[in-house]
């Protein structure tokens, strides 16, 4: 009876061990995918401009993650490692764990501070939460030790905190300042999204760090209760999903505010390409059945070569004598203004527009402009530092 309730013992172990590699080989298999798509994007908005030490954080966990957790991979079925290896390298794996997880919430604590510039009272809370987590974790490492096996025959080191319910604080003090940080977030961006204010920027960051919490909210979830209830085997499984999800996401958080600032996309912007030219009347039309007016403004009442507004002018009438919206573009005629990226918004009206505003002469000015709502001075402040 007891060499069977061994066997079983062992088979466990043995099932245990499979799965803390297939967990590991699964997260780094979605880090390099990660790494690989946005490589692209990463020499375009990255390599190509001035660095500063958001970005340096950005390399740093980009690009050593990766390279330290092969190591992890390599100890989980490396052979000739005996105990005491294997008990000075689970203190590598949970080092390299928590300074992998802890430069992605620094940078989330540079963004907070961007945001919630000199409002000490919202940027206070987060910095204890951060250093509070960073000496738990620290003083938890202390406690590690290897995942203990049955059999000689089974290969595999991996590391468990041996401190009791206590190691959970590893799992829900990240959670905890994760929570603080997403709710700051949100307090900023909700009431400019609410009131149609939102850039694209601030738009982006409520939406990439819905996602983030939603993910790595679950992942630490996941990871307090197996910490406290789970076999020892795989009771620090999760953390491997932490770390490699966490810097996959961030990364991504990164690059995406960084396309936003250097391409500023968006269905309504003009594009030149499809743009149909048409003399008549100097107007154009764009395949989506916008009017394009193109008129010319002297040089002393602009102060940039180009600039690109809105123009609708509504008049009463039937719904039959809808126009469809009306884009204006005025140019400077002096040429030695230095030309600066245009400026567009676009406001489509299913109101009636008023023909004689397509018949304006090619030099003098559309007397009618209205423009989009401004964006949230959140969205215009402090860019550089969020990004």
């Amino acid at each position: 009876m007891a060499g069977s309730t061994l066997e079983n013992d062992i088979l466990q172990d043995i099932l245990e061990t499979r799965q803390t590699i297939y967990v590991g080989i699964s997260g780094f298999t979605i880090l390099v995918w990660d790494h690989i798509i946005t490589s692209a994007d990463e020499i375009e908005l990255i390599w190509k401009h001035p660095k500063k030490t958001f970005i340096y954080l950005f390399l740093l966990n980009r690009y050593l993650t990766p390279l330290v957790f092969i190591v992890n991979l390599v100890a989980y079925t490396l052979p000739s490692w005996d105990h005491t290896s294997c008990r000075n390298f689970v203190r590598y794996e949970g080092a390299t764990t928590a300074i992998g997880i802890e430069i992605a919430g620094l940078m989330m604590l540079l963004r907070v501070i961007a945001i919630y510039k000199h409002q000490w009272a919202a940027i206070a809370p987060a910095v204890f939460l951060m250093l509070a987590w960073i000496v738990v974790t620290a003083w938890l490492l202390s406690y590690g030790e290897p995942v203990h096996h049955l059999s000689d025959n089974i290969h595999s080191c991996s590391m468990v905190f041996n401190s009791g319910r206590i190691a959970s604080a590893s799992a829900w003090l990240p959670l905890l300042y994760d929570t603080y940080v997403f709710g700051l977030t949100l307090n900023r961006t909700l009431p400019s999204i609410r009131n149609k204010e939102a850039g694209h920027i601030i738009r982006t960051l409520f939406a990439d760090g819905l996602l983030y919490y939603s993910v790595i909210c679950t992942i630490n979830l996941i990871l307090t209760v197996m910490i406290i209830r789970a076999q020892q085997g795989v009771k620090n499984i999760a953390a491997q999903l932490e770390l490699l999800l966490t810097v996959t996401m961030m990364s991504r958080i990164t690059l995406n505010l960084k396309k936003q600032v250097f391409h500023k996309p968006g269905h309504r912007h003009l594009q030149p390409e499809s743009v149909i030219m048409s003399t008549r009347n100097n107007d154009t039309h764009t395949p989506s059945g916008e009017v394009i007016v193109l008129s010319r403004l002297r040089s002393h009442s602009v102060s940039s070569a180009a600039r690109v507004e809105s123009s609708s002018h509504a008049r009463s009438g039937s719904a039959s004598s809808v126009v469809p919206p009306v884009r204006t573009i005025t140019f400077s005629e002096d040429a030695s203004i230095s030309p600066t990226r245009p400026r567009l918004s676009t406001i489509d009206s299913t109101t009636d527009i008023d023909p004689t505003t397509l018949s304006r002469s090619s030099d003098s000015p559309v007397s009618e402009h209205v423009d989009r709502p401004s964006a949230s001075s959140s969205d215009q402040r402090n860019t550089a530092d969020i990004v």
